[in-house]
């Protein structure tokens, strides 16, 4: 079996040219202005509502916020999380070719959209209890279950998506974190440059985030395909 992994440089050009083709280009566009659209829209809502919370100064005014602020995290939470798994599952068609409408793919996100938050939960405190053991458990926790959330959306639901993740990561931890930086110098760093020159420029590239997302799913796909199998 073949275990040597792609060079990380080839499938990021690989993701780009995929993601830019003439049958992808305007669905990849669309998943990366939604994020946009929606933060605008959020910050639109909680300027008209933040004034009218505040009128009557007060302990109702407090606990109104609060409580307007915990929804708001919580369908923050799910909304992100769908989206999250819309783009895994848009990914893993395009990988193999048959990415349809985006539509077609709003249903199975939703089916895989609490596995994915739970998923997301999981690995959180497990890394932030990591990072609380002089950070050097955190960053290895978090780079050994960094596939688990594409695992929980594209998986069967009989696969343990930490427990896959670590299998995958195992011997070769650098190579993963490696990759993973890729997409920092790549995309991050440019993001951070063209923000500090304006915001609208920022807002532009980040428009690009769905490629970078299928470039890491190429990534686990790669992994996946050198994997040892145990027995």
């Amino acid at each position: 079996m073949e275990t040597a992994l792609t060079s990380p440089f080839s499938l990021l050009k690989k993701a780009w040219s995929l993601a830019i083709s003439r049958q992808n280009i305007v669905s990849y566009l669309i998943l990366g202005a939604i994020p946009q659209l929606l933060f605008f829209a959020f910050s639109a809502l909680i300027a008209y509502i933040s004034p009218d919370l505040f009128t009557n100064s007060g302990g109702w005014a407090i606990v109104g916020f609060v409580f307007v602020g915990l929804i708001g995290l919580a369908i923050i939470s799910l909304v992100s999380a769908w989206y999250t798994a819309l783009l895994y599952k848009v990914y893993e068609a395009t990988a193999a070719g048959t990415l349809e409408k985006l539509t077609a793919y709003v249903r199975p996100a939703k089916g895989v959209t609490v596995r994915l938050l739970v998923t997301y939960m999981t690995v959180g405190l497990f890394t932030s209890l990591g990072f609380l053991l002089l950070i050097v458990p955190g960053i290895i926790i978090a780079v050994r279950y960094m596939f688990a959330p594409v695992i929980a959306v594209v998986e069967a639901k009989t696969t343990k998506p930490l427990d896959e993740s670590k299998r995958l990561v195992k011997g070769r931890f650098w190579k993963l974190a490696l990759r993973s930086i890729l997409i920092v110098g790549c995309y991050n760093i440019p993001l951070s440059v063209l923000q500090a020159i304006h915001p609208l420029f920022g807002t532009v590239w980040s428009v690009t985030s769905p490629v970078f997302g299928l470039y890491f799913f190429l990534v686990y796909m790669d992994f996946k395909r050198t994997a040892v199998v145990t027995t």
